[in-house]
């Protein structure tokens, strides 16, 4: 049973280091742990450091395209590695690797597909700055809602995967994965809880992913929206549609009552925007679910190709 510990790292010359050589290798349950490294286009000496502190492979991207482009590709080569756990591990060393065997424990007991480190959980960790603690909170609460299960937190880079919930893991945006993918296998069946870890935050350094907090919260946003929009199709043109047909029907019936007099051809046409809106979303269902199937095909046969490749020793 091997788990690979995946790193994406961007210019993390000053902790990669520290990060991988904190890595148990030796975990009850766990025949080997693999040290995987995806340097998204560092311009430091990240891959230098790394590989001198004894990662077993290193991945790297010729430009830095985002931490949702690097947690894909490692996602992929843990996959041809033949992982059977993969824990995803933030570079900056503020997780603590050796809370890696109680974070996998729910998955080698088959309780859970995917596990949360919440730093949340069940109190709010010191030193976190103000502005990261609100925006965690209300992405939180948003991505409970929608997929209908109570987070703490819902960006923590802290996390293990089963090698079920690996081989249906698709992220689509670059820019960052943390709400995407939950809210992906979370429509996908997969379980999903959380345990708590501890986090040590550094005042001085800067966020990776957070550059500006107006951009990360439109673009996170956006990035939560065509998920759902993706999973639940007909639901989310739905809601769109009832609101245009709603604005519409109530329009004409304030035109009807001699209330407020509002152009016929506007009300109409809010409604013609309601049925279209309707009818989109069934389209996309039934282009979805094709994707869907075809993605389920592809996962099954990667998933023999590498068993019989393990059979032969390979």
């Amino acid at each position: 049973m091997k788990l690979v510990i995946l790193i994406p790292a961007y210019n993390e010359e000053k902790n990669i280091e520290k990060t991988i050589q904190s890595v148990p290798r030796k975990i009850m349950g766990v025949d080997e742990v693999k040290i995987l490294v995806v340097n998204d286009g560092s311009s430091d000496d990240t891959v230098n450091c790394a590989a001198n502190a004894g990662a077993d492979r290193i991945v790297s991207h010729k430009q830095n395209n985002g931490v949702g482009a690097a947690f894909m590709t490692g996602i992929r080569n843990a996959i041809m590695m033949n992982a059977y756990i993969v824990v995803t591990l933030d570079a900056d060393s503020q997780f603590n690797p050796n809370q890696i065997p109680e974070l996998i424990i729910p998955i080698l007991n088959h309780q859970a597909d995917v596990v949360i480190g919440s730093r949340f959980h069940p109190n709010t960790p010191k030193n976190i700055p103000r502005i990261k603690l609100i925006g965690n909170k209300i992405f939180s609460k948003l991505v409970s809602m929608v997929v209908g299960q109570k987070f703490t937190d819902t960006q923590s880079g802290l996390r293990a995967y089963s090698k079920e919930s690996l081989l249906n893991i698709s992220v689509a945006n670059e820019f960052t994965y943390t709400q995407e993918v939950l809210i992906d296998l979370k429509f996908k069946g997969m379980h999903i809880v959380e345990v708590p870890v501890n986090v040590t935050y550094d005042d001085k350094r800067k966020s990776r992913v957070v550059k500006s907090i107006f951009n990360y919260t439109t673009r996170a946003l956006s990035i939560i929206i065509r998920t759902l929009i993706y999973h639940r199709p007909i639901f989310s043109f739905g809601i769109l549609g009832a609101i245009f047909c709603g604005g519409g029907i109530f329009a004409k019936l304030l035109n009807i009552s001699n209330i407020l007099h509002i152009n016929s051809s506007l009300s109409t046409g809010f409604i013609i925007l309601g049925a279209v809106s309707l009818m989109m979303g069934m389209f996309a269902s039934v282009v979805f679910k094709r994707q869907a199937f075809a993605e389920k095909d592809l996962r099954q046969y990667l998933d023999s190709s590498i068993i019989f490749k393990s059979d032969r020793g390979l």
